[in-house]
């Protein structure tokens, strides 16, 4: 990679019904100080608007693709990048954004890019401002760290070369993991031996709304992920990922006597990144 010929990225936006939002991350693309890039908003046939707004904005670097996908923010996923020219693919769903210099310091740590993914945090905001994204470097064993210590990547944050992605297959559409489909790609590309990255500064804007939860399924689509896994580990690793997965059905559950008896678990079981986490809302609750 030189800086004559800085790498294409592809930047993948599904959307549905999402007007409200899109224009801000459309346009938080495009004002990018690195500017090698195109837009490809995947639209399920909205029908609020989102086709004419897209369409009012005047930039070559855009197209908008019309996809029926069911139900799956894979599907869309998929079909974008599919339909890339880049090397390199990046994701930024549509009610989220990011900040002006995201691409020009994620692009240079894509060396090699067939073989890179890399990541950051977000900082989250809308109708609650809770701080950021739990975003953290991989350990050596990238595969072992996630199913030990949950998912580590935003799917906003992710640029991936699209080398990995055509290897991988790109996202399971498996209906049974829904929300939880970004977490599988990351576990198959660590097991086939992907070279993570992480930046640790906020490069971009997760929304908070009321859309933007997955309605209490996305503990259970973890658990469906993860389960092809776990013969493959120590009795303390599986541990370790019991703990983790207890304290995701915790907040998940609306029920007070499921949250206490799963953030006990978790307090017995996770890693320190969640132990600390139930035992302040198992005080909260008590």
């Amino acid at each position: 990679m030189t800086a004559e010929s800085p790498p294409l990225v592809s930047v993948i936006i599904p959307t549905y019904n999402y007007a409200y939002y899109l224009g801000d991350a459309i346009w938080s693309v495009l004002n990018q100080t690195y500017s090698n890039f195109e837009v490809i908003v995947v639209d399920n046939f909205s029908t609020d608007g989102t086709l004419e707004l897209v369409e009012s904005i005047d930039d070559k670097r855009i197209s908008l693709f019309q996809f029926e996908n069911g139900g799956s923010i894979a599907a869309a996923r998929n079909f974008g990048w599919r339909q890339a020219s880049g090397s390199l693919v990046a994701f930024l769903d549509a009610d989220d954004k990011w900040h002006q210099t995201k691409l020009e310091k994620q692009i240079s740590l894509h060396s090699p890019i067939s073989s890179s993914i890399t990541h950051h945090d977000l900082r989250l905001f809308g109708s609650r401002n809770l701080g950021k994204t739990s975003g953290r470097n991989l350990r050596e064993k990238a595969l072992m760290d996630l199913l030990t210590r949950g998912n580590a990547l935003s799917t906003s944050s992710v640029i991936v070369s699209k080398e990995l992605l055509h290897a991988s297959n790109g996202f399971s559409e498996d209906k049974a993991i829904i929300s939880a489909e970004d977490f599988e790609l990351w576990l198959r590309l660590a097991d086939q031996g992907a070279n993570f990255r992480f930046i640790n500064k906020s490069l971009g804007s997760y929304r908070m709304h009321a859309q933007s939860n997955s309605s209490g399924k996305s503990a259970r689509a973890a658990a469906n992920v993860v389960a092809p896994y776990r013969s493959r580990l120590a009795p303390k690793e599986l541990k370790r990922l019991d703990g983790w997965l207890a304290y995701a059905i915790a907040v998940d559950s609306s029920s007070r006597k499921v949250r206490i008896a799963h953030l006990s678990e978790a307090a017995r079981l996770a890693t320190f990144r969640f132990k600390w986490r139930a035992i302040i809302r198992l005080c909260s609750l008590r």
